[in-house]
Protein backbone atom coordinates (compact mmCIF):
# COMPACT_ATOMS: atom_id res chain seq x y z
CA UNK A 1 0.00 0.00 0.00
CA UNK A 2 1.48 3.28 -1.14
CA UNK A 3 1.76 6.19 1.49
CA UNK A 4 0.15 9.42 0.60
CA UNK A 5 1.86 12.64 0.38
CA UNK A 6 0.37 15.70 1.32
CA UNK A 7 1.75 19.27 0.03
CA UNK A 8 1.29 22.35 1.42
CA UNK A 9 0.60 25.46 -0.90
CA UNK A 10 1.89 28.69 0.51
CA UNK A 11 0.14 31.68 -1.25
CA UNK A 12 1.65 35.00 -0.54
CA UNK A 13 -0.74 37.69 -0.08
CA UNK A 14 -0.33 40.82 -2.48
CA UNK A 15 1.67 43.74 -0.19
CA UNK A 16 -0.33 46.69 -0.35
CA UNK A 17 0.98 49.96 -1.48
CA UNK A 18 0.43 52.66 -0.13
CA UNK A 19 0.26 55.50 -2.87
CA UNK A 20 -0.55 59.15 -3.47
CA UNK A 21 -3.77 60.03 -4.66
CA UNK A 22 -4.60 60.08 -8.34
CA UNK A 23 -5.39 63.43 -8.98
CA UNK A 24 -1.98 64.67 -8.05
CA UNK A 25 0.06 61.73 -9.97
CA UNK A 26 1.35 64.59 -12.55
CA UNK A 27 2.86 66.85 -9.38
CA UNK A 28 4.82 63.98 -8.07
CA UNK A 29 6.35 63.65 -12.08
CA UNK A 30 7.39 67.19 -11.93
CA UNK A 31 8.73 66.64 -8.21
CA UNK A 32 10.60 63.50 -9.99
CA UNK A 33 11.77 64.95 -12.88
CA UNK A 34 13.34 68.24 -10.72
CA UNK A 35 14.60 65.90 -8.43
CA UNK A 36 16.45 64.54 -11.37
CA UNK A 37 17.69 67.61 -13.02
CA UNK A 38 19.18 68.60 -9.82
CA UNK A 39 21.11 65.25 -9.74
CA UNK A 40 22.41 66.49 -12.96
CA UNK A 41 23.91 69.70 -12.08
CA UNK A 42 27.90 69.97 -10.92
CA UNK A 43 28.45 69.58 -7.36
CA UNK A 44 25.08 68.84 -6.63
CA UNK A 45 24.16 67.98 -2.79
CA UNK A 46 23.21 64.43 -1.66
CA UNK A 47 19.68 62.96 -2.88
CA UNK A 48 18.42 63.42 0.62
CA UNK A 49 19.25 67.36 0.54
CA UNK A 50 17.64 67.95 -3.02
CA UNK A 51 14.37 65.97 -1.98
CA UNK A 52 14.25 68.63 0.64
CA UNK A 53 14.97 71.23 -1.47
CA UNK A 54 11.95 69.87 -4.34
CA UNK A 55 9.34 69.82 -1.72
CA UNK A 56 10.48 73.00 -0.16
CA UNK A 57 10.28 75.01 -3.74
CA UNK A 58 7.33 73.00 -4.63
CA UNK A 59 5.15 73.58 -1.65
CA UNK A 60 4.06 69.95 -1.45
CA UNK A 61 3.48 67.37 1.41
CA UNK A 62 7.32 65.52 1.73
CA UNK A 63 5.37 62.44 2.87
CA UNK A 64 2.96 62.20 -0.17
CA UNK A 65 5.80 62.82 -2.21
CA UNK A 66 7.98 59.94 -0.47
CA UNK A 67 5.08 57.43 -1.15
CA UNK A 68 5.75 58.18 -4.41
CA UNK A 69 9.06 58.04 -4.54
CA UNK A 70 9.18 54.92 -2.67
CA UNK A 71 7.98 52.92 -5.61
CA UNK A 72 10.95 54.49 -7.62
CA UNK A 73 13.74 55.61 -5.16
CA UNK A 74 15.38 52.88 -6.48
CA UNK A 75 15.59 53.43 -10.45
CA UNK A 76 16.49 56.73 -8.95
CA UNK A 77 18.81 55.96 -6.41
CA UNK A 78 20.81 53.28 -9.12
CA UNK A 79 20.63 56.75 -11.85
CA UNK A 80 22.24 58.89 -9.36
CA UNK A 81 25.15 56.73 -8.34
CA UNK A 82 25.99 55.52 -11.54
CA UNK A 83 26.40 59.11 -12.64
CA UNK A 84 28.29 60.05 -9.20
CA UNK A 85 26.31 62.27 -7.52
CA UNK A 86 25.31 60.53 -4.72
CA UNK A 87 27.95 60.66 -1.84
Amino acid sequence: MSKLRRTAVLEEKPVARAEPPREVDGLWAIAMLRIAMELKRPGAPGLPEIIDGVVERMGIPKADLERFLAAEIGHLQEEAETRGYTR
